[in-house]
């Protein structure tokens, strides 16, 4: 499994709200090649994190397509992006699903 994790800083608020909305649609699109999940955080009022769970580096590369347009479009708008990312181990309860 390959994880990407992407913190977004926003110039404001409203921009934050309009940089989910269209991080939404590109979600989407990359699950349609290999995107099995993605946990957003609010972390502040102007600041998110992704954390982005790929089946394998190779479909992550797939999906950064979508992603470097969109990362274009958030700088635009005056977001400030930086990203980490590489193989991964998840070790996850016997009973994860009660808890869901």
């Amino acid at each position: 499994m390959f994880i990407r994790i992407v913190t977004i800083k926003c110039p404001n608020e409203i921009a934050k709200k309009a940089l989910k909305l269209l991080n939404k649609e590109v979600t989407h699109e990359q699950m349609r090649i290999g995107l099995i999940k993605e946990t957003s955080i609010d972390t502040s009022e102007t600041t998110v994190v992704y954390v982005k769970y790929w089946l394998s580096e190779k479909h992550f590369d797939k999906g950064r397509k979508d992603w470097q347009k969109t990362s274009k479009e958030f700088n635009d708008m005056g977001a400030i992006i930086s990203a980490v990312g590489g193989e991964a181990d998840i070790i996850m309860s016997d009973d994860f699903k009660n808890h869901l």
